[in-house]
C-alpha cells in the first residue's frame, strides 16, 4: 500500500532524509512486515530541491507499506473503505514522530492498496513494483534481440524504486561500455 501526500503551497519541514525506515512495533517480525494493518512503513521524502526547475516547488510524501492482496481483495465497499481511512491515520501517526503537526501541513492526501493497483495497471494481485528476479534476465537480454535497445529501470532487484533503478543503470551502464 502506499499513502502520497502533499504539502500545501507554502509550507514546508526541516530535512529529515530521504528515505526513512520506521516501525511502531517494539519488536522486529518479518510476520508484522506484511500483516494486514502494519505498523512498519517506509516514507520516501521528496524536497522541493530535487526539482529546482518547478514553478511551484512543494514538498512530497510517499508512505510505503507490504500489503497482501489476500486481505483487500474481498472486503466489502464499506470495511474497505474504513481500512484504507485506517491507513490514513496510521500512517499520519508515524509521520508525526518525525514531522509534527503534518495534517496541518498537507494539502493532499491519497491512499492507494493493492486493489487501487490492480484496477489502474491490471497487475497480478495488485503487484506495485514488476517482477522480481525474473525479470531481470529477460531485461539484461534485450541487446541480444534488439541492438541498442537497454533497460536501466527497475525490475525488483536489490529494491524497487528509485534504488533500483539507479543500481540497475550501473549494471545496465557497465554492460554499455
Amino acid at each position: 500500500c502506499q499513502v502520497y501526500m502533499g504539502l500545501k503551497e507554502g509550507e514546508s519541514f526541516p530535512e529529515i532524509g530521504d528515505l526513512i525506515f520506521t516501525s511502531d512495533e517494539p519488536n522486529f517480525s518479518s510476520a508484522e512486515l506484511k500483516a494486514f494493518g502494519t505498523r512498519s512503513r517506509t516514507f520516501s521524502i521528496y524536497y522541493p530541491s530535487i526539482r529546482p526547475e518547478s514553478k511551484t516547488p512543494r514538498y512530497t510524501i510517499v508512505a510505503s507499506t507490504i500489503a497482501l492482496w489476500k486481505d483487500w481483495e474481498n472486503l466489502s465497499e464499506e470495511a474497505y473503505n474504513n481500512a484504507k481511512e485506517a491507513l490514513k491515520t496510521q500512517t499520519l501517526q508515524s509521520l508525526n514522530h518525525f514531522i509534527p503537526n503534518i495534517e496541518e501541513k498537507l494539502g493532499w492526501i491519497e491512499v492507494a492498496t493493492p486493489k487501487t493497483f490492480n484496477r489502474y495497471t491490471q497487475h497480478l494481485e495488485g503487484a506495485s513494483f514488476g517482477t522480481k528476479f525474473e525479470g531481470l534476465k529477460v531485461s539484461m537480454e534485450l541487446p541480444d534481440h534488439v541492438s541498442g535497445l537497454y533497460h536501466s529501470g527497475s525490475v525488483g532487484i536489490i529494491m524497487s524504486g528509485w534504488l533500483g533503478t539507479i543500481n540497475y543503470g550501473i549494471i545496465t551502464t557497465d554492460k554499455v561500455d
